[in-house]
């Protein structure tokens, strides 16, 4: 998440002290005004730069006039809204039976992506972050300028090719279940398995290729209105 394009240093770093202040709850008349006169809203979540971690970074991030700041591996940045190109938002399935968590990918011209995640550093559910996350989502749509607004990229769902990656998943899945099936019924006819042991591990095949259509269909890849969040995809 190094550097992006002219880095301005971000001085006003305040040591956390609550997931999200009191300026990021402001009422309507405040979100009508500009980005920049509005004061800083601070929120602390789980970021990257989109690589593989073993951890997420635990940041506090501050929405500003100009941009976005934050710490991430011991440096201080702002990105400028004006660099900003794309912003995807994608819903997250960490595991089979747990609760989908979600993350807002933001990518500028210049150096590596933010990626702000809702789960917490050690990808485990915490709802406690939910709404902090829905908070700092809804507020940087808001701070985001007109100008720039009308042409950055607002993506919901997963890549093109992760979805692909998914869909192959799936069908492969799919011909492994039907095959398998085709396989134990015709043993069961034979009376050489039993049918509660034949069609047990086909439930657990069968929950497998559900569960990864489910994700498969809720990431579909397409594009939101930065006045219309895609909260489908939200925790």
């Amino acid at each position: 998440m190094a550097v992006a394009r002219d880095p301005v240093r971000w001085n006003n770093r305040r040591r956390p002290s609550q997931g999200l202040s009191s300026s990021a709850t402001a009422g309507h008349n405040r979100d009508m005004e500009p980005a920049a006169n509005k004061p800083e809203a601070h929120f602390d979540l789980a970021i990257s730069d989109g690589g593989l971690r073993f951890k997420l970074a635990e940041g506090r991030l501050a929405l500003t006039g100009e941009g976005l700041g934050y710490e991430l591996d011991g440096l201080s940045e702002l990105r400028r809204y004006q660099d900003l190109r794309s912003v995807r938002i994608e819903s997250v399935q960490t595991s089979k039976n747990g609760p989908p968590e979600a993350r807002i990918e933001l990518v500028f011209e210049n150096g590596k992506p933010l990626v702000v995640h809702s789960s917490s550093p050690w990808g485990a559910d915490d709802p406690a972050r939910d709404p902090v996350f829905i908070a700092f989502v809804e507020e940087f749509h808001r701070r985001i300028p007109p100008a720039d607004a009308a042409r950055i990229r607002f993506l919901r769902g997963a890549s093109e090719a992760q979805h692909q990656v998914l869909m192959g998943a799936f069908t492969l899945l799919l011909v492994l279940l039907c095959v398998a099936g085709t396989m134990i019924l015709y043993k069961v006819l034979q009376g050489t398995v039993p049918f509660l042991e034949a069609t047990l591990p086909l439930l657990g095949l069968a929950g497998l290729c559900f569960w990864i259509y489910r994700m498969a269909e809720k990431n579909r890849p397409g594009v939101y209105r930065p006045h219309e969040l895609p909260r489908d995809l939200f925790p």
